[in-house]
């Protein structure tokens, strides 16, 4: 099974969080131009509070807030602190945590769920790939017995468990038995291991828990 197409989900992670930092570093750029005021909560309609000000030379504005709740955040006459460009005070915005912060939250709260689930999907076979390549010029071949073929019912890809092959050695200086598991297969491997009286698999020599099987003995997945 072919999931290159599971980059999409760290990708729009990253992308995300990358939104989120710049909504604050565009924020936290224009603070110091801002004029800052007393306002007050002159209703509160659904949730969604409308503030009412004055500017340094008298005018009298109301804006609405940018983020409603239930139950609603602020009471009627309530004050808060606002700020405002001097030169279009309508664009006033209160300036509270959840103001400031909410858009960046939200984003960063998605950007961070999606990058997360993308990484647990790509992350292992591409360490994997790593350990192999690294292994295939330092690592020590041994050669272990297929004992079984097993669903990797603790992963899934669209409803589907993949299949993983697991062979057993004696280490010969230490009599301890090891076990390898192959990486995650796309098809029932069953009937190709049972041609196989031993598999090759690749170790550290100084820590043999980290090791590659060699499943070339198995024909390629057509796309």
């Amino acid at each position: 099974m072919k999931q290159g197409w599971l980059w999409i989900f760290p990708g729009i992670g990253a992308l995300l969080l990358a939104g989120a930092v710049a909504v604050q570093v565009n924020r936290l750029s224009h603070q110091d131009s801002l004029t800052a005021a007393e306002g007050w909560v002159a209703h509160v309609v659904q949730g969604c509070p409308t503030i009412e000000f004055s500017t340094v030379d008298g005018q009298s504005v109301q804006f609405r807030g940018g983020v409603c709740s239930s139950p609603p955040a602020y009471d009627v006459g309530e004050r808060v602190r606002v700020l405002y460009p001097a030169a279009s005070p309508a664009s006033a915005r209160l300036d509270s945590f959840t103001e400031n912060w909410f858009v960046s939250l939200v984003l960063g709260g998605i950007g961070s769920v999606f990058l997360l689930i993308g990484l647990v999907f790509v992350l292992p076979p591409l360490l994997s790939g790593f350990r192999a390549r690294d292994l295939a010029v330092t690592g020590e071949a041994v050669f272990a017995v297929p004992v079984d073929v097993q669903r990797n019912t603790s992963y899934s890809v669209n409803g589907q468990h993949p299949w993983r092959i697991i062979a057993q050695w004696q280490n010969p200086a230490t009599g301890k038995v090891h076990l390898f598991r192959s990486d995650n297969l796309w098809f029932d491997p069953s009937r190709f291991v049972a041609e196989q009286k031993q598999i090759r698999v690749l170790i550290d020599p100084q820590k043999p828990k980290r090791y590659s099987m060699d499943v070339s003995f198995l024909p390629e997945v057509a796309d």
